[in-house]
């Protein structure tokens, strides 16, 4: 039976404590006056997590003691069985133990009303270390964020207990977004943009498409073995596509045709100094291995509705020259009934534009610089109809080689498919972005920077949810998806506990 005195300041349960901290002030008193503060301060954060693993076990403790004696006090009904259990649990100072009372109803399971009231998760990793394990995991390397944690905590959680926490953190993200409160518009005549594309993600041959698997077995049944000095081809049929959506809030900023000629012309030092368009606000990334791309772009449309249910505000989506891409963007605006319009990214179209410049030009690099000023111009100020017109009529004007007769042709072939989406004398008199920038660089820093480590390959599952912990701090959700997780947690884990 607990007293009083085990709750007292002085008390059993923060006695070790107690120690420890004086243990501490004895040993700055004395061994550590010779130190420099680099080692005092090294020293310190050891000894003094050591004090705080104490002091959090001491309120396990004191915890224990009142779960304990509420029982004691209690009186139990026929057919249930009043057992102590002991439990491991590894936290941010280190392991404690909590010993807490359990009911086991015959037939049914045990249950601890003490871990639903500390909401404690179903495994030993406590919420605070899981979350740490999983915000450095989602920056570096797997190895570097558990040697990290190790290095700068008292836990410890091994790689592969590290890459399942990763899995479980991110369950329920889909959940997370369906009930969250789209974010403050920033006014009617804000922009609403959206992006898309892809990037390929290295994958183990079990997490490879169907198709890619069976094109990947088809080359290695080809290739030659045992010539060393064989010439290595680069890879290929080891990727999975990620796809990559970005819904975003932007001032309108109209322009003309010699802003945007300046802007290519300047060098990246000047770029540094350049204030550029009105930064995006209310952004939210998403990127899925396992979404196809109808599917990713059906929930970047759901997410325009969740921002404008009226469908009053006409949205503009970026893309680049995918085929596919531009389909279901197509499809889904038309299963939403949505006014939108799609704008082909500027520097997708320049490279083609280069490309017959420089086949006209008879590959004269000059030649080719003075023509591409006046074409440029001509993209940015007129239909596009009169730059087909006039890249055709100089085509058959001009002696041109095979080679470079092909070039045209394909500059041509690109920018007559492409044609509904080039109209950029309107889209910069609405002041629209006419680049693909932010998705672009999501690619690089969403994937890139983490999935595309040298040597890293990836599962399915580990790498689905490493893109949406990317996703989420990209988007600024993060801090406020931990806390529904942690809501969420406690509902799976104690349902049935009353």
């Amino acid at each position: 039976m607990t007293t009083e005195e085990d709750f007292a300041p002085d008390g059993p349960c923060y006695g070790p404590a107690r120690k420890g901290f004086e243990e501490l002030l004895v040993w700055l008193r004395g061994p550590a006056a010779s130190l420099e503060h680099a080692a005092l301060e090294e020293e310190v954060d050891t000894r003094g997590n050591e004090v705080l693993r104490r002091m959090v076990q001491g309120w396990l403790d004191e915890r224990s003691h009142a779960d304990e004696r509420k029982h004691a006090q209690a009186s139990h009904h026929e057919g249930v069985s009043v057992r102590s259990y002991t439990r491991q649990i590894e936290t941010g100072f280190g392991p404690v133990a909590l010993r807490r009372v359990g009911q086991k109803i015959a037939g049914q399971h045990t249950t601890f009303v003490l871990d639903k009231q500390l909401n404690l998760p179903a495994d030993r990793y406590s919420h605070p270390l899981r979350q740490r394990v999983v915000e450095e995991a989602r920056d570096r390397a797997w190895d570097n964020a558990v040697e990290r944690v190790d290095r700068t905590t008292g836990g410890h959680v091994p790689k592969r207990q590290a890459q399942d926490l990763a899995i479980k953190a991110t369950q329920d993200v889909e959940e997370f977004y369906k009930h969250r409160e789209p974010p403050k518009s920033l006014g009617g005549a804000a922009l609403l943009l959206g992006s898309s594309d892809g990037k390929g993600v290295r994958m183990l041959p079990g997490a490879l498409r169907p198709a890619t698997q069976k094109a990947a077995a088809a080359e290695k049944a080809a290739a030659r073995h045992g010539d060393p000095m064989q010439r290595r081809k680069l890879r290929s049929h080891d990727k999975r596509m990620a796809t990559l959506t970005a819904v975003w809030e932007q001032q309108p900023e109209p322009r003309v045709a010699r802003d945007i000629v300046s802007e290519l012309n300047r060098g990246p030092k000047d770029r540094k100094s350049h204030k550029g368009l009105a930064r995006p606000k209310n952004k939210r990334v998403s990127a899925s291995l396992k979404r196809s791309v109808p599917t990713s772009v059906a929930e970047m449309f759901d997410e325009f509705d969740r921002r404008d249910p009226t469908c009053l505000r006409e949205v503009s989506v970026l893309v680049d020259g995918d085929e596919h891409q531009q389909t279901a963007i197509l499809e889904e605006g038309r299963k939403h009934s949505r006014p939108f319009r799609i704008v082909l990214d500027i520097i997708h179209v320049i490279h083609y534009l280069w490309l017959a410049g420089f086949a006209l030009s008879h590959r004269k690099r000059k030649a080719t610089n003075l023509w591409m000023s006046t074409h440029l111009m001509m993209l940015l100020t007129s239909p596009i109809a009169d730059l087909i017109a006039a890249i055709e009529t100089a085509a058959t004007t001009k002696t041109l080689s095979a080679r470079e007769h092909k070039s045209v042709n394909k500059a041509l072939c690109y920018l007559r498919r492409n044609a509904p989406f080039l109209d950029y004398p309107t889209y910069l008199a609405l002041g629209l972005p006419i680049a693909t920038g932010l998705i672009e660089g999501a690619c690089r820093h969403l994937i890139q920077d983490r999935l595309g480590i040298t040597g890293a390959k990836w599962g399915l599952e580990g790498a689905e949810a490493m893109l949406r912990l990317r996703a989420l701090h990209a988007s600024g959700d993060w801090d406020e998806y931990w806390r529904y997780h942690l809501a969420k947690e406690r509902q799976r884990n104690y349902a049935n506990v009353a």
